[in-house]
């Protein structure tokens, strides 16, 4: 039998804020009867929206719910899998978060439950693993899973699939379904670099999408881009290049985000998900290059606001633009090819401003990071031509000031 896992619903009730839920209840003849209830949270004067009751009084309702989910044995039931437990106790968890307001640390993106999705999909779901028992599963278990995953892909790639795994532990411990996570301690193995005697032969797609993890543009294939794309592919790459904007912002961008002179970012849209800026660093004003701003007036020329104010949508339905279509369908031929994706564009700006002197901290201002080894690690990407010539001013100097000879 399916194990079923109540979260409860929240409703307002008159004045009050109530969480409405099943129990099992006996009855005269000595059945049992599925009946529904409620509980009395707070006032509707306290907390606005559903949202903010489940985040101040979450230690409440799990409490309430804790006592509901043992009588038909969902979480504390000793023949519970580990793929049981995931299935049908985590993903509901993790689908309540996407509804925790942006701004409080429980959120969750869509982006990365859809990225735990596929590692379900991929690596765990079939796995025999994951019908061990959920009490049952230890760490010599953990770890014969994560050696016997594909030792070719990535180290990243294995980093993420045991944050997965430990993040359903932890859970579970917290609910009580066990008494330790078996991954605490574990190792993620696979690859950190290839090597020339032991690379498997990497087919076109997946070269390609390695080049664009790495890619960052310069300001001559960003000239050349402006130079051959019809609009609205120019607009967009223009905006991406001279802001930094990630992909998501740039499909949430609304022309009233825009006073002429800086972008407020307000939003971004990940496929149909409309949410709030990724952090409070995302939110700064973005200051509008005279170039960009005369892009802009002329590209509002010819595509006036209309609806809900775009700055880039479909002619059809007037919704936000798919920038994954544009960038498959009506970039590449017009570049011969050479397109490396979106975010090679705020790689290519962290770059370029790098090489042009500014400070390392300016950088993560602009691109707004909330944390500047964010913007040194990933987003400032040195050419070996950049690198020899730092060199060549070193040399330069231990000759001239301090008299180093050959």
């Amino acid at each position: 039998m399916r194990p079923r896992r109540q979260e409860g619903t929240i409703d307002k009730r008159g004045p009050n804020w109530v969480l409405r839920y099943y129990e099992d209840r006996p009855t005269d003849d000595g059945k049992v009867k599925r009946v529904r209830t409620q509980t009395t949270l707070a006032s509707v004067k306290d907390y606005r929206t559903e949202n903010e009751v489940r985040v101040a009084l979450a230690d409440k309702i799990a409490n309430t719910l804790r006592a509901v989910n043992k009588q038909d044995g969902s979480i504390e039931g000793a023949s519970m899998t580990v793929g049981q437990f995931i299935e049908h106790v985590y993903f509901p968890r993790l689908e309540w978060r996407l509804n925790v307001p942006a701004d409080n640390a429980l959120h969750l993106e869509p982006s990365t439950l859809d990225g735990y999705k596929d590692i379900w999909k991929q690596y765990v779901k079939d796995s025999p693993f994951a019908k061990i028992g959920l009490r049952e599963f230890s760490a010599a278990d953990g770890r014969h899973f994560l050696e016997a995953l594909p030792q070719h892909l990535s180290h990243a790639r294995h980093l993420r699939i045991l944050n997965f795994l430990r993040g359903a532990f932890t859970y579970a411990v917290q609910e009580n379904a066990r008494e330790y996570n078996p991954l605490a301690d574990a190792k993620a193995g696979g690859r950190r670099k290839d090597t020339e005697t032991d690379r498997r032969p990497l087919s076109v797609r997946e070269q390609k999408i390695r080049e664009s993890n790495s890619h960052a543009y310069t300001l001559e294939e960003v000239a050349e881009m402006l130079d051959r794309l019809p609009e609205p592919a120019r607009t967009v790459c223009a905006v991406a290049a001279f802001t930094g904007l990630t992909r998501s912002e740039l499909r949430g961008l609304k022309w009233s985000d825009y006073d002429g002179k800086t972008i407020k970012v307000q939003r971004k849209i990940w496929q149909n998900h409309i949410g709030a800026p990724k952090t409070e660093a995302r939110e700064a004003g973005v200051y509008v290059l005279p170039v960009l701003a005369k892009i802009l007036a002329k590209y509002k020329t010819a595509f006036p606001p209309v609806g809900d104010g775009w700055v880039f949508r479909g002619e059809k339905l007037l919704r936000p633009l798919d920038l994954d279509n544009l960038s498959r369908r009506d970039i590449p031929q017009h570049i011969n090819g050479a397109w490396f994706g979106w975010h090679a564009f705020r790689r290519g700006l962290g770059t370029r401003l790098n090489e042009f002197g500014v400070d390392d901290s300016v950088i993560q201002s602009i691109l707004r990071h909330a944390d500047i080894s964010t913007t040194q690690a990933h987003y400032i990407k040195t050419t070996p031509e950049a690198a020899a010539e730092a060199l060549k001013k070193f040399a330069k100097v231990a000759r001239a000031k301090y008299g180093v000879r050959a």
